[in-house]
């Protein structure tokens, strides 16, 4: 992972070589944070962004000696004699009287005194920086994260890269974690000079309370396309006159995201009014910005997304999970539950994360017994939605009767999994039903699949199961 960089009296000198520019396409200085802040700093922004890296490169050395002179000053008037005004070592040690030798010391004296004044600058700078990019982003609704270490560091190996993956999805599941992981990414890449700028952009409307509640938001609109130009207008702090378009501002935040290195978060995609739509502006304002959404809805038919889908935890990690989650509560009596208890929680809702959060939340007022009772007839907790209303209602009032049929089918498939064979003589639909219900359950991420590449397997999440045979046997 690109680490917050340290600045060397070698990086310095070289860009002080370069401060008239010169043919070269590597500026010693560039990857600053204080870079950033000299751009939006300076009065003259036009003219810097003019001039590119050969004008920023100027500006954070005149602003490193500016504060030079308020503690060195004849170490700053040195420097600024032999780079900015080009003159010879003869002459400079003439006219202060010394000689060549004693000037190129003193010169290698201004410019470790310059680099400390920079080291402190960018760490200024990069404080202030990483304190605007976490106000931006969601409080973390966990801990820490548990069980999604390789999928974890995937994604984070695909965000640094630079020449692709430039729009990223995670899918999966309502409660599966994606929003986690899609924030504990973010604050890591926050650490580090990979990106510029950085949006959190959330439609979500459902939240998770203390008291293990499911909760909406009401009153809050979907998020629309012009919405997201909006917010990200408002995040960028970009201007937005009153007689501005809608037009002149989608271009504003396109120009915006072509010149810099940004992370765009949009989170919950699946709640964008017609969210295919938005992939092609996307693809428009990618490079070198990058986008990271979550969604239900998997973009596999997509070819040019990359796309990490969440699995359900397994047993230890769910384990792990609730005992974190009743330790940070103070509920020492789970925390110290054997895994045979836990277990039982397991049997009923699985590894989703969220539903193992409603329950510790719930075991503060109920048994366990009778919590998992409520949870497998998905009974409503007092001012709060159903579990399997929030995950699955939604998406299931869409699905044809031959999608119904064949999750029907999948839930006597176990953990191993049925073949594609074993599915249609289960299910008793025709072959092309099946196959064509398949691909759509499987982008709704409410089927998985596994095995090699000359056979697959499919299966359920066991909270699909539940919320299936309850249905069913309504």
């Amino acid at each position: 992972m690109t680490k917050l960089t340290i600045i060397k009296p070698e990086n310095v000198l070289e860009a002080l070589r370069l401060w008239h520019g010169g043919d070269t396409t590597y500026w010693p200085l560039a990857h600053l944070r204080l870079g950033l802040q000299v751009v939006q700093d300076e009065q003259i922004y036009s003219s810097l962004a003019e001039g590119g890296a050969s004008a920023q490169n100027r500006a954070i050395l005149s602003l490193g000696l500016a504060h030079l002179r308020l503690t060195a000053p004849e170490a700053e008037e040195l420097l600024r004699e032999r780079f900015e005004n080009r003159r010879d070592v003869l002459a400079v040690a003439n006219s202060l009287n010394i000689s060549e030798s004693s000037l190129y010391y003193r010169q290698r004296q201004a410019i470790n005194q310059l680099t400390e004044v920079l080291l402190e600058l960018e760490k200024q700078a990069s404080q202030s920086w990483q304190e605007r990019m976490i106000n931006r982003l969601e409080l973390p609704s966990f801990a820490q994260l548990v069980g999604v270490e390789k999928v974890q560091a995937q994604l984070t190996n695909a965000l640094l890269e630079k020449d692709v993956h430039f729009i990223i999805s995670i899918d999966g599941l309502g409660g599966i974690g994606k929003t986690s992981l899609a924030n504990q990414v973010t604050r890591d890449l926050i650490q580090t000079t990979r990106f510029d700028e950085i949006a959190w952009i959330t439609a979500k409307h459902t939240h998770l309370s203390t008291l293990g509640r499911l909760q909406i938001e009401s009153g809050r609109p979907v998020l629309t396309f012009p919405m997201l130009i909006d917010k990200l207008t408002t995040q960028f702090e970009l201007p937005n006159k009153e007689e501005t378009t809608q037009l002149q501002q989608q271009q504003l935040v396109k120009q915006f995201l072509r010149e810099r290195a940004c992370l765009i978060v949009i989170d919950n995609l699946e709640t964008v009014a017609d969210y295919r739509s938005l992939l092609p502006e996307l693809r428009q304002w990618q490079n070198p910005s990058k986008f990271l959404l979550t969604s239900r809805l998997r973009l596999l038919d997509e070819p040019d997304v990359f796309s990490i889908s969440l699995q359900e935890l397994p047993p230890p990690a769910a384990f792990e999970l609730i005992r974190l989650e009743a330790r940070r509560t103070g509920f020492q009596d789970l925390a110290e539950a054997s895994d045979d208890d836990l277990q039982k929680i397991y049997d009923t809702v699985g590894g989703n994360p969220l539903a193992l959060k409603l329950v510790v939340g719930q075991l503060r007022f109920h048994s366990l017994p009778r919590v998992l009772e409520k949870f497998a007839h998905n009974q409503h907790t007092e001012k709060g939605l159903g579990l399997f209303d929030y995950i699955y209602q939604e998406i299931w009032e869409s699905l044809s009767d031959d999608r119904r049929m064949t999750l029907l089918a999948l839930t006597q498939a176990g953990e191993t999994g049925f073949t594609f064979d074993h599915l249609t003589a289960v299910s008793t639909l025709p072959e092309s039903s099946v196959a064509d219900s398949l691909e759509e359950l499987i982008l709704l991420s409410l089927v998985d699949q596994k095995g090699t590449l000359f056979e697959r397997r499919y299966s359920l999440h066991r909270l699909t199961t539940a919320f299936l045979l309850r249905t069913f046997a309504e």
